[in-house]
């Protein structure tokens, strides 16, 4: 288990597993300090948020061993779990980038198609820093999950022999045992046979290989047999151990959150140093922006008065002319008619003019009062407008009196 570190701020801490195909380990010792790793965290509350599983793009074919090493993966996850599982490919930059791609499209179509098909993903790593933390950060935001194996072990108190990856192991260890056993038949024949021949040699050649079938099949054998066993004792090993690395992550995850404390507060610091800055720009700016907004409803205003003033000018300029025409119209009734004509009837008498002459007067001056009162219509009229005027353009406009005043 490495040690916790921060990626994008989150702190992160990594299972490093023992491969299957270890030379100097069993397949079968391998599985035992997984599940005893696995189950022991599980049962101290801590979960996983996904899981990575490592292949070479340098592999020529996928053999019958990494076939079998990927079924007891599966099977050790979960169906469940392959949302949160990436299979990564490595090793891209000792191979050509054509003959990597063939065979990832092969492996995707293939060998790896059922766990993509349950929500696996399949990336590329090309040996840089950055993509190894690219492919953590794919996990980062995750839920965190428990294996099937997890669950089995400490949920159900199965043993690992048991659980369905160990059965998938169990499974392919006794069929190749079997194999060996046929392989021994075969190489007993070739022996009895170079007996007979007195092939020296030959026997010498198959007896070393015999050795050596036997002692592997011997061990495939125990390690079926003492599966449970190794699981046992490496989890018993296994409390001390976790419980040392659990104090030591501690201590480490301590550090760095103090660590991530004082980075958030230098950059809140600069952030409120810069927003200092900015405040008197962005004042300046806001104020320039509102001065133009003012200046530019001052200019539609103005323009919107002016339009409605000419349209009240031009409406009071209709209603004077219409006045002056009634004005002009009353005083050419008034004037004696030029070309009236004299009475036919001579014997008119004096009485009879004075009484008409004082008729024509009346009617004169009841011409002058009603002129009087027109002219007062006009001036008042007159004011208004000024008034109007004077109050839309905030300018001294003074209304002009007739002059019948």
């Amino acid at each position: 288990m490495s040690k916790p570190f921060l990626v994008d701020g989150k702190i992160v801490t990594i299972i490093d597993t023992p491969g299957f195909d270890d030379t100097r380990r069993g397949d079968a010792e391998v599985l035992s300090s997984i599940a005893a790793h696995l189950s022991k965290f599980y049962e101290r509350g801590i979960k996983l948020t996904g899981i990575i599983y490592l292949y070479r793009i340098t592999d020529v074919r996928m053999v019958g061993t990494a076939q079998r090493t990927f079924r007891v993966f599966r099977q050790l996850c979960g169906e469940s779990t392959f949302g949160h599982v990436l299979i990564v490919t490595n090793m891209w930059e000792k191979e050509w980038l054509e003959i990597g791609e063939a065979r990832e499209r092969e492996l995707s179509a293939k060998y790896f198609k059922p766990a993509l098909d349950g929500g696996a993903r399949m990336i590329r790593h090309d040996g840089t820093r950055e993509s190894a933390l690219n492919i953590l950060r794919r996990l980062l935001d995750n839920d965190t999950i428990s294996l099937s194996i997890q669950r089995e072990i400490v949920d159900e108190h199965k043993q690992l022999v048991h659980t369905a990856a160990g059965e998938e192991l169990t499974s392919a260890l006794r069929e190749q045992a079997q194999g060996y056993d046929d392989e021994l038949r075969g190489l007993r024949t070739e022996m009895e046979a170079a007996i007979k021949a007195r092939d020296e040699e030959t026997r010498r050649e198959v007896r070393e290989e015999l050795e050596r079938k036997r002692e592997e099949l011997t061990r495939i054998k125990r390690d079926v047999e003492c599966m449970t066993e190794r699981f046992v004792s490496e989890k018993t090993r296994l409390e001390t151990s976790i419980a040392d690395m659990e104090a030591a992550n501690r201590q480490h995850v301590g550090r760095l959150q103090d660590m991530q404390n004082l980075v958030s507060q230098a950059l809140l610091q600069l952030m409120k140093s810069q927003n200092e800055a900015i405040r008197p720009k962005e004042v300046e700016e806001r104020q320039a922006r509102i001065l133009a907004e003012e200046r530019l409803a001052n200019v539609l205003a103005s323009a919107k008065h002016r339009e409605e003033l000419q349209v009240l000018q031009s409406e009071m300029n209709k209603r004077l002319y219409v006045l002056q025409d009634e004005i002009f119209k009353i005083k050419l009734g008034g004037k004696p008619d030029e070309r009236r004509q004299t009475d036919p009837e001579a014997t008119e008498t004096h009485t009879s003019r004075q009484a008409k002459d004082r008729e024509t007067d009346q009617k004169e001056k009841e011409r002058t009062k009603d002129e009087e009162r027109i002219a007062r219509l006009v001036y008042f009229v007159n004011l208004i407008v000024g008034f109007v005027i004077t109050k839309w353009t905030k300018g001294p406009t003074r209304p002009t009196v007739p002059n019948a005043l």
